[in-house]
């Protein structure tokens, strides 16, 4: 909610921009303003499509994790035997029962789900 805000912030401040500026500008670099916030608005809507997918993403990732099931990291196969997942970092540790494993650290997002 906080993003949106700010991005209807940044619009509105380019509109003000525009509006108080009108006079001195011209006729020239009207559309270059116009230009700018159709751009701002495209990069914004891309930005948070591609945040809520990879949200979404890791999301599925915890999911699967919890219950059980297998999950691929940089060709390791991570599971709740063998790793906790900690929330702060978003990152996958080993645990101490596992001595080929013993201090690893996989970040969430090198992991991929494995289809099944």
């Amino acid at each position: 909610m906080g993003r949106i805000f700010f991005y209807i912030l940044v619009i509105f401040i380019l509109a003000l921009i525009v509006y108080f500026l009108r006079e001195k500008l011209g006729n020239k670099t009207k559309p270059f303003f116009s230009f700018l916030l159709v751009c701002f608005i495209a990069l914004a809507v891309f930005f948070e499509f591609k945040n809520s997918q990879q949200s979404r993403l890791i999301n599925d990732i915890i999911v699967a994790f919890d219950q059980n099931k297998n999950i691929s990291c940089k060709d390791i196969n991570v599971s709740k035997a063998y790793f906790n997942y900690e929330f702060g970092t978003q990152s996958f540790i080993s645990k101490d029962n596992n001595e080929s494993l013993k201090s690893l650290i996989i970040d969430i997002k090198d992991c991929r789900l494995n289809n099944e």
